[in-house]
């Protein structure tokens, strides 16, 4: 950056899957022009390609590429690859199935997805399964128009994608005055020194909701299970239905909700001496609406082997670890074990690694 001079990190005689950044910045269809070159189209006879550099594209007169401008792009891009792979352990792909894929174009951004609903990502298929290109008239606006595109991305399923950690690499300071380079990102994932904001009150209190509601649906299925075969025993249970509780742990810390019903979409949530009004539906795709005062949440959750995957729309994908014996190590992730780092019996002290994984 400070002697201006540009290199090529490598150099592959094909189509990029980044080819639209090329077009968005040129107005040039890159597969279109291969093609009427293959059909014997002199290059300089195009019309995209005579407007890149400033011909009419109804004229004939030759082009020296070699010796003529183009025209100056006027507009900056940015691309974004979305991928089926999970920031939380060191971007390691995952896989499964894909419920859902929400994304809106728009004028200054577009997109595509290379799965649909109810499609799925392979374990061993390439982690990119989306690509979004967003301009500007420069790059202040490209980012913030990319930005706001990632935000309103929604992917439901069993994957995990870095949408979120995207998000906040676009709005830290070193990425708004360009003075990154080619080891910043490695940099960062290294540190983990990216995270996600978000408020450890609203991530327990939509925990214990996702949880209460997860409750109330299992045991309405066990009576009407139990009635559809005539049995009438667990008619006695229904009161276990209009208050229970519920245990939420996080960061290190335990809480304990008692969960009353007020109404069929009312539950009342006490903590501490407190009563938290909250109004709830679970909407089509598995979501639940939840209505606080005025403030209003979409939650997703997901319960897998190691805790609770919850996501808060619009804000954060978090893991809340299952609640286990404190004796025992446990991962964070799942993995084969390669070798144990630490001797029978001997002391483990907090932060030495006690056993390799291998993912």
């Amino acid at each position: 950056a400070e002697s201006k001079e540009f290199y090529f990190l490598e150099l592959n005689p094909r189509l990029q899957v980044e080819h639209p950044v090329t077009e968005e910045l040129t107005r040039v269809n890159l597969p279109a022009t291969q093609l009427q070159v293959c059909m014997g189209i002199p290059l300089d006879r195009i019309p995209q390609i005579r407007r890149f550099y400033g011909k009419a594209a109804d004229e004939d007169s030759s082009i020296d590429f070699l010796q003529d401008n183009y025209v100056y792009p006027d507009r900056h891009v940015i691309a974004a690859r979305i991928t089926a792979e999970n920031p939380d352990d060191g971007f390691k792909p995952t896989s499964g199935r894909i419920d859902r894929i929400k994304f809106q174009s728009s004028v200054s951004c577009w997109g595509y997805f290379s799965v649909g609903a109810n499609g799925s990502i392979h374990e061993y298929a390439d982690s990119q399964f989306g690509h979004i290109f967003a301009h500007g008239g420069n790059r202040e606006e490209a980012r913030k128009a990319l930005m706001l595109s990632l935000r309103n991305i929604d992917v439901v399923g069993d994957i995990r994608n870095p949408v979120e950690y995207l998000v906040e690499l676009l709005g830290m300071g070193a990425f708004i005055d360009n003075t990154i380079d080619t080891s910043w990102l490695d940099g960062l994932i290294k540190a983990k020194s990216v995270e996600l904001k978000y408020d450890d009150a609203d991530v327990v209190f939509y925990a214990a909701v996702y949880r209460a509601m997860q409750t109330l649906k299992t045991r309405q299925q066990e009576v009407l299970a139990a009635l559809g075969k005539g049995q009438l025993g667990p008619l006695d249970q229904l009161s276990t239905m209009n208050s229970f509780p519920v245990e939420i742990a996080f960061k290190g810390t335990k809480y304990n909700f008692q969960v009353r019903r007020g109404a069929a979409d009312l539950l009342l949530f006490e903590i501490g001496g407190r009563t938290i009004k909250a109004k709830v539906r679970e909407q089509p795709d598995g979501s639940i609406y939840v209505c606080v005062g005025k403030s209003v949440m979409t939650v997703f959750g997901t319960e897998e082997a190691l805790g609770l995957r919850l996501r808060l729309e619009g804000v954060a994908t978090i893991m809340l670890p299952a609640l286990y014996d404190p004796s025992e190590l446990r991962s964070e992730f799942n993995g084969k074990v390669v070798r144990y780092l630490q001797d029978d019996g001997a002391v483990v002290k907090e932060g030495d690694p006690y056993v390799e994984l291998e993912a």
